[in-house]
């Protein structure tokens, strides 16, 4: 998946009505897809990490492309006398390769604050809050500067903010059914720093703990709708064998989200496989229809490499899992005499047609490769895997 296009025996879909799905390109650039349901082939440091694949979410904070939008609120204490100054489509190359940022000078010299904020609509629950920021330095500013991001009652965090674009977060569970995103310099949060001069783009506030990609808003809440990839009919069952094996090249989804599902087969099927990161750690685990899950620990934060044999060679008619070129373990028994139909890539499906069923445990990262074997010893395990 690092070519830039999508192998034909994946079917894709994302059911978006128009194109507002981001990714990083070579460059580094935030870029919206060209349609609205294109595949996403992300990339980090101008290395291709492969498909993206994200559950749907929804970007909660409207007005994300204007912060000097009248429904953004500037104040600070003093009467007003430390409201900060904003100033929209600031000459300065943006996250997204465009002059689309917004400058804020904050200044509470000698005041308790100085802010920008935005009323968010929420429920109660666990929710995270995301936002570019760079040092604006071409206007004099010191390279390194102090500002906090706050969302409803939370105390708040540091962002030590560099000449370099970064996206910050923070997450809070919001127990009163409202919140605000806010970006401020207040004593409470940045240790009494007094002035600053940033450059923002992209605020986004969402459910869960992890950040997904960019979805841009206007005047309303925008949702982009799930990525969902799948190998069905002859394109899978052709290969679908026993003995088999596959091995996959994929970056670990986030911790404190639970489940993240790599690759699942057909759960009608008489004993159907899902490999998946388990419980939200660094565990790998090969969860069956029946019979105990067989684990393997080892995951790491950037990319991963995962072998899974089934009716396998050594022992026979077990499953064997083998993570970053780890001893491979065992257990489980065979996939049975009715083979699954179908494989997702990144999520579980109970239809195995794209776009449409009950899908759940998305990745939120990326695929580089699957690879399927007829066969593979444990010794060629660890050696595809290191």
């Amino acid at each position: 998946f690092t070519t830039g296009t999508m192998p034909t025996a994946v079917t894709f879909t994302r059911a978006d009505s128009t194109a507002r799905a981001t990714f990083i390109d070579a460059s580094g650039y935030v870029k919206t897809v060209t349609a609205a349901g294109d595949p996403r082939f992300d990339y980090t440091g101008g290395v291709a990490k492969g498909l993206l694949i994200e559950a749907s979410a929804t970007n909660l904070c409207t007005n994300s492309t204007d912060l000097n939008d009248s429904n953004w609120t500037k104040d600070g204490a003093s009467g007003g006398a430390f409201d900060p100054v904003v100033t929209s489509n600031y000459s300065a190359t943006g996250p997204d390769g465009a002059s689309t940022v917004t400058r804020i000078v904050f200044n509470k010299t000698g005041g308790a604050f100085s802010r920008i904020r935005r009323t968010v609509n929420v429920s109660n629950g666990a929710y995270i809050m995301s936002v570019w920021m760079k040092a604006n330095t071409a206007a004099g500013a010191p390279s390194t500067q102090a500002v906090g991001l706050r969302m409803g009652a939370s105390a708040g965090v540091d962002c030590a903010v560099t000449t370099t674009w970064q996206r910050f977060t923070h997450s809070y569970t919001v127990a009163n059914g409202s919140a605000e995103f806010q970006i401020m310099l207040w004593d409470n949060i940045n240790n009494g720093a007094e002035t600053a001069d940033v450059l923002v783009y992209g605020p986004q506030t969402e459910t869960g703990s992890t950040a997904t990609s960019y979805i841009p808003t206007e005047a309303s809440s925008l949702t982009r709708l799930a990525d969902d990839a799948v190998i069905s009919g002859t394109a899978w069952t052709s290969l679908y064998a026993q003995p088999g094996a596959m091995v996959v090249e994929f970056y670990r989804g986030a911790y404190g989200d639970g489940d993240r599902s790599i690759m699942s087969t057909d759960p009608t099927a008489a004993r159907h496989w899902h490999l998946k990161n388990a419980n939200a750690s660094a565990t790998a685990q090969i969860a069956y229809s029946t019979g105990s899950a067989t684990t393997q620990t080892g995951l790491t934060a950037g990319l991963n490499k995962v072998a899974i044999a089934w009716n396998a060679p050594s022992p026979t008619a077990s499953f064997d899992l083998c993570v970053n070129g780890a001893t491979p373990t065992f257990g489980g028994s065979n996939v049975g005499t009715t083979l699954s139909t179908w494989l997702t890539l990144g999520s579980q499906s109970t239809t195995g047609v794209s776009g449409s069923g009950t899908w759940d445990g998305y990745l939120n990262n990326s695929i580089k490769s699957v690879k399927y074997y007829n066969a593979l010893t444990y010794a060629e395990m660890q050696a595809k895997t290191t």
